[in-house]
């Protein structure tokens, strides 16, 4: 009766222990399960968040494209040439030409007619007073260079006022502008503006260059003059 009795108590503590590591086993594999399904969903998460991101980095390059594409119209807006001097005065030599015939076309040829009316160099007078070719040569440059200089100087002078409004227009276009590609346009076309009008202080020094040049010359043949006659006189 005891052996009976030992042999049952030692069958249900193994059916017992075996529950037990049966349980732990199961136990095991739904700990393993929702661990997957977890990193399962954090993986799906994390590619949806990735698509959409990559989405909305496509939408900022194709709105940012956009705006470096338009055609904000800042490169003709309210254009005005104020630098040009007219296709009389495209070099020196036409502008030369111009001031021997007192006038031309466009502002500055306006501008050389009254003055040259005012100061006629009336060079024709000097050559009758004066024979020697090289004085009447010199004396026509000089005469032409002066009056093309002043005229410039003074239609350049007259322009001042309105290239500054001009100017203060475009400024205020700054805050007007839709986008970057026409903030960058305009940027550009006030640059431009600024540009011209260095060019045109540029010309103002050619012609300051070209008088002291001039006066120079004048230096050379007086020098050129007196050696002949001092030559003469010695022979």
């Amino acid at each position: 009766m005891k052996k009976i009795i030992s042999i049952f108590i030692l069958l249900s503590l193994s059916t017992a222990s075996y529950a037990n590591w049966f349980q732990d086993i199961i136990d095991c594999i739904n700990k393993q399960a929702a661990i997957s399904n977890g990193m399962m969903g954090n993986q799906l998460a994390l590619s949806s968040s990735m698509l959409s991101t990559e989405k909305d980095m496509q939408k900022l390059l194709d709105h940012l494209n956009d705006h470096m594409t338009s055609h904000s119209g800042y490169g003709n807006y309210q254009f005005h040439d104020y630098q040009s001097y007219g296709s009389d005065a495209k070099d020196w030599s036409t502008l030369m030409a111009m001031a021997d015939r007192g006038h031309g076309g466009g502002e500055l040829g306006q501008i050389i007619g009254s003055v040259s009316r005012e100061f006629p160099s009336d060079r024709y007078s000097y050559n009758r007073g004066v024979s020697d070719s090289q004085a009447q040569r010199y004396y026509a440059a000089k005469s032409q260079t002066m009056l093309a200089a002043r005229a410039a100087s003074q239609l350049d002078y007259n322009k001042i006022q309105e290239q500054i409004a001009y100017q203060q227009m475009l400024l205020k276009q700054v805050e007007k502008s839709k986008d970057l590609k026409a903030a960058m346009d305009l940027s550009n076309r006030i640059q431009i503006e600024g540009n011209l009008i260095h060019l045109e202080i540029l010309r103002q020094s050619a012609f300051i260059n070209q008088q002291q040049a001039i006066s120079e010359q004048g230096s050379v043949i007086s020098a050129l003059s007196n050696a002949k006659f001092l030559t003469k006189k010695g022979d």
